[in-house]
């Protein structure tokens, strides 16, 4: 009864074909015995209109969280970002309960195919993720209380707005226009800080290579000198009085735009 089910709701429409013309036979496919199959007979239509009702809030809210990127398919590849959805549907399904967290598993079923696609670009999966990080950000809720801050110092760990995200590409598909899916970005590495700012609005801002480096060293829980050390090792950089200049302003940057909220008190023993 429950494969019955889930074939009914997130089978491919060749898979569910009988279901709208010889519901007898779908029912009797899923080797239902007697007595079931003759209590959902005279409701077996209705299968049709359940499939319909669940099938379109999965489907919409893919489409809404990754608009874009469909469209963006839809020049590239017609018709290949929905078979794909489809094909997520009827060969693995939702497996969480809720709604928003379902694009999330479409993209990851949908990842390795469209790689595997030598018609389908690089930059378009990285405008998907893209896409979803800016989506899932915009909408998801303010953390609590960061509990007492006080001033920003090097030995001390930072605060930080949250949610944020730090997202690397290598084409600059943030620049793409939303109303020109035809339009292609240039390719070059791309560091970008996604974050909510006071208006709710979830904004970009582009790092250089060391930056990032710092920054996500800061946002993983690393005192400021040690960060700042570390992504020195980590980029070949060299801990000068230009980077210290460069830190600060980053800091100040952060700060004017409410993601930077200042520094977390040392533990004391």
């Amino acid at each position: 009864m429950q494969a019955l089910f889930a074939k009914a709701c997130l089978g491919t429409p060749e898979e569910t074909r009988a279901l709208e013309v010889d519901p007898a036979r779908f029912l009797a496919e899923h080797g239902l015995d007697a007595e079931d199959a003759e209590a959902m007979r005279g409701d077996a239509r209705r299968l049709a209109l359940y499939r319909r009702l669940v099938r379109h809030n999965v489907v919409n809210v893919v489409h809404a969280m990754l608009e874009r990127t469909r469209a963006r398919f839809d020049v590239v590849r017609p018709g290949l970002f929905d078979a794909t959805v489809d094909a997520f549907l009827a060969e693995v399904g939702p497996r969480t309960p809720h709604l928003r967290d379902v694009p999330a598993e479409v993209l990851a079923f949908a990842a390795p195919r469209w790689k595997a696609e030598a018609s389908v670009p690089v930059w378009l999966l990285e405008h998907a993720e893209l896409e979803l990080v800016e989506f899932t950000i915009g909408i998801a809720p303010r953390a609590g209380d960061v509990g007492e801050l006080v001033d920003v110092s090097p030995d001390r760990p930072l605060a930080f707005v949250e949610p944020t995200a730090i997202v690397r590409t290598t084409h600059a598909v943030h620049e793409l226009a939303a109303g020109d899916p035809r339009a292609e970005p240039a390719a070059r590495d791309v560091a970008l800080l996604v974050y909510r700012d006071a208006a709710h609005q979830t904004r970009f801002l582009e790092l250089s290579p060391l930056a990032s480096a710092i920054l996500e060293r800061l946002l993983s829980g690393s005192p400021l000198a040690g960060a700042m050390v570390l992504a020195c090792e980590a980029t070949g950089a060299t801990l000068d009085d230009g980077v210290l200049a460069g830190a600060a302003r980053l800091l100040a940057d952060l700060a004017e735009r409410g993601v930077l909220l200042g520094a977390r008190p040392l533990a004391t023993t």
